[in-house]
């Protein structure tokens, strides 16, 4: 199937991105590895007069780490994060889940901030960058801004992103205490399909062996991903048991808001997102 008809604009800058943003407004789309707006595209579910990409903006490619923070341009591909040795020193969470996206043509093609700003609640990467407490940073006519990525969503396709802003990149704190990780991908099909359920952990272990700072990150459980703030409160300041780890799992399960789709129904999603939290937290602090 052939594209609509379009104009294409390639800003060597991130005003100039912004500037053309104010401009078209409404009939401009923003596009990075263009993964997701090919796809928009060809089956007609936008036709703008003007596609934007961000392919020529250097400052959004850089992956670089200052002091404790790690920076991740938004037009950064999974690809490029799976291989950053930045990323896999400081936050290899995001490593292993941008390894979990699709295949490896899509992981060549698709963007990290194509697809948080895209505000699929089934997304891979978000749970990681949900447990790592990172931000986005933005920059629009008033000029830039920094929001926890736990605000970023508000439902399903909808972000904190106005029509006159462009995301610039993620900020990922990298904690001077040890910390331990864990991430799970659940698919009822193939390797390469949206996940039924994912699961992404992160937190440290006191000196008296009591969890702290606990994130736990979930996804294609509800129309956006979440963060399970209930199960978080379980352990946070306890010492595990198999108890605590079940009603953690049985927490987090209450929070869940599952699809019913043709993968599987939404209690399915439920059931099973108790089941993975459990096993991911037995295995990281009973095993």
């Amino acid at each position: 199937m052939s594209l609509p008809d379009f104009d294409y604009r390639a800003p060597t800058t991130v005003d100039q991105a912004v500037a053309l943003r104010q401009e078209f407004g409404d009939d401009a789309l923003m596009m990075a590895g263009g993964l997701t707006v090919v796809i928009l595209l060809r089956e007609r579910l936008v036709e703008p007069r003007v596609i934007i990409s961000l392919s020529e903006i250097p400052e959004l490619h850089r992956i670089d780490r200052n002091g404790r923070t790690l920076h991740i341009g938004a037009a950064v591909t999974h690809s490029e994060i799976v291989r950053s040795e930045h990323v896999r020193s400081s936050a290899p969470l995001l490593s292993e889940a941008c390894g979990r996206v699709g295949s490896p043509a899509i992981r060549n093609m698709g963007t990290l901030g194509g697809n948080i700003s895209h505000g699929d609640g089934a997304s891979d990467p978000a749970p990681a960058l949900l447990a790592l407490d990172a931000q986005a940073r933005i920059a629009g006519p008033a000029g830039e801004r920094l929001i926890p990525l736990k605000d970023f969503y508000h439902d399903l396709f909808v972000t904190e992103l106005a029509e006159d802003e462009v995301l610039m990149e993620f900020q990922v704190p990298v904690p001077r205490a040890r910390r331990d990780t864990r991430f799970m991908k659940y698919t009822c099909t193939s390797e390469e399909a949206f996940a039924t359920v994912t699961v992404a952990v992160a937190m440290r272990r006191d000196w008296m062996g009591k969890c702290a700072n606990v994130r736990i990150g979930l996804g294609s459980v509800a129309p956006i991903p979440i963060r399970a703030l209930n199960a978080e409160g379980v352990l946070d300041g306890k010492r595990a048991t198999k108890e605590l780890i079940a009603e953690a799992a049985a927490a987090a399960a209450s929070e869940a808001d599952p699809p019913t789709d043709a993968q599987a129904s939404g209690d399915y999603r439920r059931a099973m997102t108790e089941v993975w939290v459990r096993r991911v937290l037995e295995d990281m602090l009973l095993g």
